[in-house]
């Protein structure tokens, strides 16, 4: 009842954008719109993903054989100079009367309205804006969302832009305010008086520049690539060790019996990596020095792109909810991937997020020593 009186709220606020003049762009109109101040385009990616079937049974499949097509990576730089550009407070941007939608969808009207008049003012010569949509926690607003969507695109962004503009401008959305975002940010070189959260300030700019986030699931390999370039670049991580490690979780989709399955696999030397704050630093070291990595699907899986080729990644799920994000990006990354859930699936394995996870640990047991002991054949 809650949510459909917020998109007739929000259904309400479109008409009364509609009746002042200002245009919703969709997506597409927007990159329309944007086209003739395109300075980078990454073209799409058509990569095939493999069947994966259940590690308890193998004629099961987790995942089908897919086509995982990526949407073009693009950077616009936006200097009109009788034009002001003014965000939205949860990053959208307003250039003469178009509202653009750079990201996934405008269906997030009710909350960019809502705080509109409650900012103080902000005036920039330059602003880039990398995200624009409301983070609610859930859907939006975790460590892969920031890492894949955010952070990959400011590296996009920034190797588009001469090093001054980049370093110059201010950097414009609504903050994720969290310890991993600060230390992503010092890396790809935006400093902290660089950025601006689009949430409390009502940013005006002469000069607009951003790119666009496609799939969810399936990021452009050139904002991969790129995110990993300048991280490992500042960081140098060096790979030392080829660890087991297998990575805990303590809240939504945790292991419901993992006390047993910890038990089993300290018996093939596997190191438990407890659900615990860890600097962006520690957690590259962790997944660099990691040889096989097991672990309930979860966002610290983002990290695999630290990982050298030929890791193994080893996901366990529930048979409700098990999304394709990180078969992706070890198939990018020439990673090693398994999967695992107990049971029969439903018709839709994406019909809950929160769910936790109980696994059989001999079934498991089975797969993981047969995976072992292919890595040695």
């Amino acid at each position: 009842m809650k949510s459909r009186v917020k998109a007739l709220i929000s259904q309400l606020i479109e008409r009364v954008l509609r009746i002042r003049g200002i245009r919703i762009l969709t997506k597409e109109q927007t990159e329309d719109f944007l086209k003739p101040y395109r300075i980078a385009n990454h073209p799409s990616d058509h990569i095939r993903l493999t069947d994966v079937p259940n590690g308890s049974n193998p004629t099961q499949l987790i995942f089908h054989q897919a086509d995982a097509i990526t949407e073009s990576a693009q950077v616009w730089d936006y200097n009109q100079l009788d034009q002001k550009v003014r965000l939205l407070p949860y990053g959208s941007a307003l250039i003469n009367r178009n509202l653009l939608c750079t990201n996934f969808g405008n269906h997030h009207l009710l909350e960019n309205l809502l705080g509109w008049r409650n900012r103080k003012p902000y005036s920039a010569k330059t602003v880039i804006t990398p995200w624009s949509h409301y983070l609610d926690g859930i859907a939006y607003g975790g460590y892969y969302d920031f890492v894949v969507l955010v952070a990959a695109q400011l590296c996009r962004i920034k190797d588009a832009l001469p090093e001054p503009v980049f370093s110059e401008a201010i950097v414009s959305y609504p903050l994720f305010n969290t310890p991993y975002e600060w230390e992503y940010l010092s890396l790809i070189g935006v400093r902290n008086n660089q950025i601006i959260d689009s949430s409390h300030f009502a940013v005006e700019a002469d000069r607009f520049i951003s790119g666009n986030n496609g799939h969810w699931f399936y990021p452009n390999v050139a904002d991969i690539s790129a995110l990993k370039k300048q991280v490992e670049a500042q960081l140098k991580p060096v790979r030392n060790k080829r660890n087991r490690i297998y990575i805990s979780r303590s809240g939504r989709r945790r292991i419901v019996n993992e006390s047993d399955l910890i038990r089993m696999l300290k018996g093939y030397g596997f190191v438990i990596i407890d659900d615990q704050p860890r600097s962006v630093t520690e957690q590259v070291d962790l997944y660099k020095n990691a040889s096989f990595i097991i672990g309930p699907h979860g966002a610290s899986f983002t990290n695999i792109i630290w990982c050298e080729p030929g890791t193994h990644l080893f996901e366990l799920f529930s048979p409700s909810y098990a999304p394709p994000h990180f078969q992706y990006l070890a198939s990018v990354l020439k990673i090693n991937y398994s999967a695992y859930y107990q049971g029969t699936s439903g018709e839709n394995q994406h019909a809950e997020l929160e769910g936790n996870i109980k696994v059989s640990v001999d079934e498991v047991e089975r797969c993981l020593s047969q995976l072992l002991n292919s890595e040695y054949a």
